[in-house]
């Protein structure tokens, strides 16, 4: 869905017609766990825009937990105990480097409330949350993430 500055807040962006100055953006969305309220899922990225991930899945009505501006307030007060920040963590970037044009890969372990709240959507412990999303992401991307760590 193309994202561009939303119509009636202009401090945020929305998914806005690309007739009203919306740009393409690509997400595609897994969801690998669910616990009925909430739910565990993994993003990639097509396009890098603006709040990209944030506003696709605000737009799903499925936003990200702890999110100020695109989240949910109520749901937010009421997970509260989880988070006191967006529960969303870049793991895995790849990009090729503008100088060389080799790809770089980085990768960043999440930090401890994200893997407490995987482990308890899951169902596993935190020591193992890693080993279960390097598996489906090797599905889902079709790639072995080499060096993965959650």
């Amino acid at each position: 869905e193309p994202i561009g500055r939303h119509p009636v807040d202009r401090l945020k962006m929305g998914v806005v017609p690309e007739e009203r100055g919306g740009r393409a953006a690509l997400s595609v969305v897994h969801r690998l766990a669910s616990d009925g309220r909430l739910s565990l899922v993994a993003v990639r990225i097509g396009t890098g825009r603006t709040h990209q991930i944030r506003v696709h899945m605000q737009h799903l009505r499925c936003p990200i937990l702890g999110d100020p501006v695109y989240g949910d307030p109520n749901r937010n007060r009421k997970e509260g105990a989880r988070t006191d920040r967006p529960l969303l963590h870049a793991w895995q970037l790849r990009a090729a480097h503008p100088h060389t044009g080799d790809v770089m890969h980085i990768d960043a372990p999440p930090p401890a409330d994200l893997t407490a709240a995987a482990a308890s959507l899951i169902g596993c412990d935190e020591a193992d949350v890693g080993g279960w999303l390097a598996a489906r992401a090797e599905v889902m991307f079709g790639e072995t993430l080499k060096g993965f760590a959650f």
